[in-house]
């Protein structure tokens, strides 16, 4: 039986695999919902499941080529193309409101502007159409024959080897143009959403006017360079002790501050208990075992099975399976790991080994030949065929089943980390996570999503606890202790970040204060050489450094960092030749003296203006258009019903 199924397994695999397929299909979408519910809703207007499907499996087709996604990617490719839909449908409400459209002109201007997505389009269809002429011909005779004639019916500029432009425009003022499928769905993107969504842009812009006084002074004060001398003390020297910065310290800052702690999603927080997915003793002899039974089939001459077919059909080395096991680099050279090298090097030419255990898993090596070098180094050519030593359905269903009796005593009403501890288990609690978030240390878990925020549209099927969850590194349950709605302001949220925000500002106001405590010796400090007495002493200060730097406001300086927006304030608040106040920073605090400042070139300066005139219009302009989408983006409440058609 086992070597029936080894010389049929590549058609027994194939088989089962389209099995699974549908089977997954069926489990991963609710099919009676495509019939009661749209994909998602926007301001009254629906996304309909078709409409989504299609795109998905058009974006898969396109971008991804028969690769295989895991769940997470399906996910996150969902999650993008639904964003694609409803940014689509705020734009074309803007686009009715605005009374916005597409002239020919503008069409015409379009496509002559970018022969290469024409020409690129055209070919496409034209390859799909010769693909269905080799379907349709009858002969070989015939297949000749009409794509001949096919290929001379194309236009002249797209099969000649160089393009000529003239030839292209001539052809798009023809009826014979937008004959074409792929002319008419580009003329479509182009009235329906590209052109509109350009002269949107310019709309929402009209407002940004840059001006030539402010580039200029821009532009002056970034490029004025200041020679001076620089005082800093580093906030590490005066690091904050943990319990230094209180409860109360820390809600008062929250209540002070509360719109800057704004909830911009939903977010939910787990207890949790994990078990590692790795494989047991038996796991590795059941794997070895059929290590064996394939070596033996491979030694077995009366067999039919070959070495190159069995690696395509069973080896798990994506590298290699496809070209029959065959290694591109030689073993001997000390790519491989000692166990195949030395086990690959002790073939003779056509020999193959026994199963060779190594950490990526059991190995059935073939030598295909050895050669010596000049030096007499031994190299052999080797292909191999892989068997990952993986968990069991059986090993991982034991550790679902530990974790399924925890779910079922927290549904019966016992807490979570009590059902959990009675099994010597350990209780982790999350980060704060979104809907589209991973728990970090776990990876993505199909199913949390749908758990933390089921839709209200489906029926109650979860419990207080999560089902079991697995994905390849672990077998996980958990029970959701935090839920924040997008639009909250919630302070554990936040309340790392400002603890250790308050506890760097303090740190801070420390440094600014040794700084004062020490601002006469440092102020006595004069620049000269290494050896000057009064350069030795005030580098003697104690945490304090001092340096004679050169620098525009968007270089690097000390105690500031780079482009520090305090530091033009600083640098032209300051009389030349004077040492200026203390002043704090988030790296700990600084004294600086201007000693010269050098205006930059009159010439420099009208180039700087022009090119900042032309960015600060085309990037203002882009800027401001983004902020307008993304306003409204995040004020629109949308209906999203993704968890309705996948288990995500």
């Amino acid at each position: 039986m086992l070597t029936w199924i080894n010389e049929k397994a590549k058609w027994v695999i194939v088989i089962f695999a389209a099995g699974i397929v549908v089977g997954l299909l069926a489990m991963d979408r609710v099919p009676k919902t495509a019939q009661s519910y749209p994909m998602g809703v926007v301001n009254d207007r629906k996304i309909s499941y078709a409409e989504f499907d299609s795109r998905v499996k058009m974006v898969v087709q396109n971008q991804y080529k028969g690769q295989h996604l895991e769940d997470e990617q399906y996910t996150q490719l969902r999650s993008e193309i639904f964003k694609s839909f409803v940014r689509q449908l705020l734009m074309n409400e803007q686009f009715e409101k605005a009374g916005l459209a597409t002239s020919v002109a503008e069409l015409k201007n379009e496509f002559k502007r970018n022969p290469d997505v024409v020409r690129g389009r055209l070919v496409q269809e034209a390859q799909a159409r010769l693909y269905a002429i080799q379907q349709q011909a009858t002969s070989q005779e015939d297949l000749m024959q009409r794509s001949q004639a096919y290929i001379a019916s194309l236009p002249k500029f797209l099969v000649d080897t160089t393009f000529n432009k003239a030839e292209y425009d001539a052809w798009l003022e023809t009826p014979e143009a937008f004959r074409w499928t792929m002319m008419l769905n580009l003329e479509e993107e182009l009235k329906s959403s590209q052109i509109p969504a350009r002269q949107l842009q310019a709309l929402v812009a009209a407002s940004v006017h840059p001006t030539s006084l402010e580039a200029k002074w821009n532009v002056e004060r970034r490029l004025t360079d200041f020679d001076f001398d620089i005082a800093y003390v580093s906030a590490s020297d005066f690091a904050v002790a943990d319990d230094a910065i209180d409860d109360a310290m820390v809600k008062g800052y929250f209540n002070a501050h509360q719109d800057s702690f704004f909830v911009e999603k939903d977010m939910a927080k787990f207890q949790y208990v994990v078990l590692p997915v790795e494989a047991t003793e038996g796991d590795d002899a059941r794997i070895r075992e059929y290590a064996m039974t394939l070596f033996y089939q491979l030694s077995d001459t009366s067999s039919t099975a070959n070495f190159e077919d069995m690696a395509r059909i069973s080896s798990e080395d994506p590298g290699s399976a496809e070209n029959g096991g065959l290694l591109e680099q030689p073993a001997g050279t000390g790519v491989y790991v000692p166990e195949f090298e030395k086990a690959a090097l002790a073939l003779d030419s056509g020999a193959i080994s026994e199963p060779v255990k190594s950490r990526f898993g059991y190995h059935i090596i073939k030598s295909y030949g050895k050669t010596t070098d000049s030096t007499g180094a031994v190299t052999a050519k080797v292909g191999h065929i892989l068997l990952v030593v993986n968990a069991s359905s059986e090993t991982v269903d034991s550790l679902e089943n530990i974790l399924a009796g925890i779910r079922s005593d927290v549904d019966n009403g016992k807490a979570f980390d009590v059902a959990a501890k009675e099994r010597n288990l350990e209780v982790k609690e999350s980060e704060w996570i979104g809907r589209n978030d991973n728990i970090a240390a776990l990876g993505y878990l199909k199913g949390l999503a749908s758990f933390a925020w089921p839709n209200e549209n489906l029926p109650e099927e979860y419990g207080a606890a999560t089902p079991v969850l697995k994905n390849n590194k672990w077998v996980f349950v958990g029970t959701k202790v935090g839920d924040v709605k997008a639009g909250d302001r919630e302070i554990s949220l936040y309340y790392d970040s400002i603890k250790k925000n308050l506890a760097s500002k303090k740190a801070a106001n420390a440094a600014g204060n040794y700084l004062n405590s020490v601002a006469a010796k440092v102020k006595a400090y004069v620049p000269a050489n290494p050896e000057d007495s009064a350069a030795v002493a005030a580098a003697a200060i104690d945490k304090v450094t001092i340096e004679t730097k050169s620098a525009s406001v968007d270089g690097f300086i000390p105690g500031f960092g780079y482009s520090n927006p305090n530091v033009a304030k600083v640098m032209n608040g300051q009389k030349v030749g004077e040492w200026g106040p203390v002043v704090e920073t988030e790296q700990g605090a600084v004294m600086v003296k201007v000693n010269a400042k050098k205006a930059p070139e009159e010439d420099a300066v009208a180039s700087a203006v022009k090119d900042d005139l032309a960015n600060t219009s085309r990037f203002a302009s882009m800027t401001v258009f983004n902020d307008f989408i993304g306003n409204i983006e995040r004020g629109t409440p949308v209906e999203n019903n993704l968890d309705l058609f996948y288990k995500d």
